[in-house]
């Protein structure tokens, strides 16, 4: 585990993105701007699903980017440096091995512009709701990712998870198993899915996990280049649930920042008194 000495802010940044990259990056700077940033304490700053492209499938096998190598990410890279934080851009379409089809990948840069880790998205949204765009087919441009990932920043252990996946909790019981404190949720979670789901999911992670949830949703209204001209709705409402499962801080719609102190101590205790994961006989009796 982790030095609980160590001290840590977490933020989730929510902007309203297009597929236009540069306006995209101008929202992220803004709001980075707005933070103040204590040469004591450790940042990690988290930004949404899709934060820089959020188009449709020609825009992201357009704009998509070798891993490591790229315009999108050595600015990525940069502005961790800039901001002296631990940046979490929540997804970026990366090339595949498949020339029609992308990633969708969570990118981890150390405060030093380091490219620390990736993960690129398990499960895939294809499903039907009950809005504007009515379908959406996620594997219809991405390929599904094969490994849980968590990295190690220093002030924690740092589980990955995109959107979507906060549906399945055997994931975030593999990341917990993998020594996560923290886990990150960025998001384009739809309006319609977001209204019903979307604390109930982050809550109920956070208690099973006994991790801090720290997640940056899409936060309105989209109007990107897609078929018929159709516009996304998203839920906003980023937010910050402790391991308790305690909302602790969140938005509503609209560009924002969450922000809150993060204490590993305080993870400790919750799992010292009550420890779950040493009672979980699923684990030993069913692997």
């Amino acid at each position: 585990m982790s030095d609980n000495h160590k001290t840590c802010t977490l933020t989730a940044i929510q902007i309203i993105s297009s597929d236009c990259i540069e306006h995209n990056f101008e929202q992220v700077k803004e709001q980075l701007d707005t933070l103040s940033f204590d040469s004591d304490s450790e940042h990690l700053v988290l930004l949404p699903e899709n934060a820089l492209c959020f188009g449709d499938r020609q825009a992201y096998l357009l704009k998509s980017e070798a891993l490591g190598d790229g315009v999108v990410q050595r600015r990525l890279a940069e502005l961790a440096r800039a901001y002296s934080c631990t940046l979490i851009c929540g997804s970026f379409p990366i090339k595949s091995e498949q020339s029609d089809k992308v990633y969708t990948t969570c990118l981890v840069y150390s405060a030093q512009g380091q490219l620390l880790d990736h993960y690129h998205k398990i499960h895939l949204f294809d499903a039907d709701v009950e809005d504007a765009q009515g379908a959406y087919r996620e594997s219809d441009t991405f390929i599904p990712g094969q490994q849980v990932k968590v990295v190690d920043c220093g002030f924690a252990k740092v589980g990955l998870a995109i959107c979507y996946d906060l549906r399945f909790p055997g994931l975030f019981q593999q990341l917990r198993e993998q020594g996560a404190e923290i886990i990150i949720l960025p998001a384009a979670f739809t309006q319609v899915t977001g209204e019903a789901h979307w604390q109930a999911l982050l809550q109920a992670r956070a208690i099973e996990t006994q991790c801090y949830m720290l997640a940056a949703n899409q936060g309105g209204v989209h109007f990107v280049h897609q078929p018929e001209h159709k516009t996304r709705h998203t839920y906003g409402h980023s937010m910050v649930v402790d391991a308790w499962g305690a909302v602790v801080t969140q938005l509503t719609t609209g560009n924002g920042v969450v922000q809150t102190d993060f204490s590993l101590h305080d993870v400790i205790q919750i799992r010292k008194k009550m420890p779950v994961q040493q009672h979980n006989r699923f684990t030993s009796i069913y692997k």
